[in-house]
């Protein structure tokens, strides 16, 4: 059967919980921006290798951009007369002006220009070696031009000026063959600014949300808080703060409600046991007078009965409000709930258990050498709860009281049943005590619920009260355990963890006091 930790109390680490989350979302927030930035990377070098493919289509189609071939094509419509002089074709002239050329010559070896075409008068006709070399690289008069040598001269071929721009770029053979190797370096480079850009940011981001967990922690954990309220997060932090602020005051209030509670508990009990105890004996007194009429001694010992019920009511309603408000101290000792249980069997059998009901007992075998820690005075009072509840609530029925260990979520409980063959216990009492629901009435509406006594709970009218089983539950939870009922409510379960073995408990007993300082109180090897 598993252990519910959080119905028993056990602590779960929520602040560590909180504190993991807190790295995790840090962790996730740096591979994200990792694969962002090896994103962004891939796109910028696809965008590239497309827009390089885009131009050097360009290149190759466009007549404007593709110089070169541009001035391969007119110099082979390029021809001499029969006198020597040279002259151009009709198909070059219309391959000139298909691709915007501004003007065209044509230069012999002597630097003389002996054809032309659309020359401006600033274009000098004839240049020097080494005005020949400038505009072959640069610019002729700001004109970007090109030249071809060809079979009749240098053939010079011009553009607009601003239509193109020349730029001379010169690299090593060597540099060349390593600037893949540049290329991946400053990819490498950009990629580790970026991803350590990302952790800084991120760290930031971490430091920010730190105290804000930590603040969410205390606030679970129900502690006042205070939360820096400057930086990322400090309109959060500002939020928290006020909450932590509220939850106090409404903290501090429950406190004292519950102290008066309580106060006033315990005080009315002490009031009313007084007068109750004279009530009791004076009513004994009367019950056992013989020359008293019967009748009159019968109403005595129904007075003294009554008066009985009120007194465990009274001590029911003291050892309940105590419990709820942690106020009642657990007088912890070693006891063995085999003998605890037998024990608790045999003192209704010895108290004249009426003949419509029988009592019977089933320990397992394995439970028998268990030791546990507890107040065994108030595993009595649950116990004694258990079996009284299947007597008053059956007028014949079989009880049978239930002993084992059971193993859940690596934990060993010792798992304890009173199961009766009667009516069962209702499925709206199991529900209550099962999972705590509210039965208050919404505002506004009347009906037929009241308010109980205890912690301000409300009852049904008109429903049986369901202390016993409250003050069951209560010792159980206050035990670490917790309490479970059968589908059909024969049968209430409960679930104590397992501290050790008779063994284990003779072995710490027969050790020396330099062993327990060494080893702890622990089992020796």
């Amino acid at each position: 059967m598993a252990f519910d930790r959080e119905r028993s109390g056990v602590p779960s680490g929520k602040g560590a919980l909180i504190m993991k989350s807190l790295f995790k979302i840090y962790r996730r927030y740096i591979f994200s921006a990792g694969w962002i930035a090896a994103a962004v990377i891939l796109v910028n070098m696809c965008v590239l290798m497309v827009v390089g493919a885009y131009f050097a289509s360009q290149s190759r189609e466009n007549p404007d951009s593709g110089g070169r071939r541009r001035i391969i094509e007119v110099s082979s419509y390029m021809n001499r007369e029969e006198n020597g002089q040279p002259y151009l074709e009709g198909e070059g002239y219309k391959a000139l002006e298909d691709t915007g050329a501004e003007f065209a010559f044509l230069l012999d070896n002597s630097g003389r220009r002996i054809w032309s075409w659309e020359v401006p008068e600033e274009i000098p006709a004839h240049f020097t070696l080494g005005e020949v070399a400038s505009f072959t690289r640069w610019y002729l008069k700001d004109y970007p031009v090109r030249v071809w040598n060809c079979d009749e001269g240098l053939l010079v071929i011009a553009d607009a000026k601003d239509k193109v721009g020349k730029y001379t770029v010169e690299m090593s053979r060597s540099s060349i063959r390593k600037l893949p190797v540049f290329l991946l370096v400053i990819m490498t480079a950009n990629l580790l600014l970026v991803l350590i850009l990302a952790v800084l940011s991120g760290y930031r981001l971490y430091s920010s949300l730190r105290p804000v967990a930590s603040g969410i922690d205390g606030l679970v954990s129900g502690r006042r808080i205070l939360v820096p309220e400057q930086g990322l997060t400090g309109e959060l932090g500002k939020k928290l703060n006020q909450a932590s602020a509220v939850l106090e005051i409404q903290r501090r209030n429950l406190e004292q409600r519950d102290t008066a509670r309580t106060e006033w508990i315990s005080g009315v009990s002490h009031d009313i046991r007084t007068p109750l105890s004279m009530v009791m004996g004076y009513a004994d007194n009367l019950e056992n007078k013989e020359e008293l009429p019967e009748e009159d001694r019968k109403q005595a010992a129904i007075i003294k009965e009554q008066s009985l019920k009120i007194k465990t009511l009274i001590e029911d309603l003291n050892l309940t409000s105590k419990l709820e408000y942690q106020m009642q101290p657990l007088r912890m000792e070693e006891y063995i709930p085999a003998a605890l249980l037998r024990l608790a069997a045999v003192s209704f059998l010895n108290g004249g258990l009426a003949e419509e009901y029988e009592l019977e007992t089933d320990i397992q075998e394995e439970l028998e050498g268990v030791v546990m820690q507890g107040d065994v005075r108030l595993l009595t009072r649950a116990l004694n709860n258990l079996i009284g509840n299947s007597i008053r609530h059956n007028s014949r029925c079989r009880i049978e009281v239930k002993g084992e260990l059971v193993s859940g979520n690596g934990l060993t409980l010792c798992r304890i049943a009173v199961k009766d063959d009667g009516k069962g216990i209702p499925a709206e009492i199991r529900n209550i005590l099962t999972e705590d629901r509210n039965l208050r009435a919404a505002p506004g509406k009347a009906d037929n619920r009241g308010e109980s006594p205890i912690m301000g709970k409300p009852y049904i009218m008109g429903k049986p009260h369901i202390m016993g089983l409250r003050i069951v539950k209560q010792i159980v939870n206050a035990h670490g355990g917790r309490m479970d009922f059968s589908a059909d409510g024969r049968e209430v379960i409960l679930y104590l963890p397992a501290a050790g073995t008779l063994e284990e408990r003779k072995v710490r007993k027969n050790r020396k006091w330099w062993e327990i300082l060494w080893y702890g109180d622990v089992k020796g090897e």
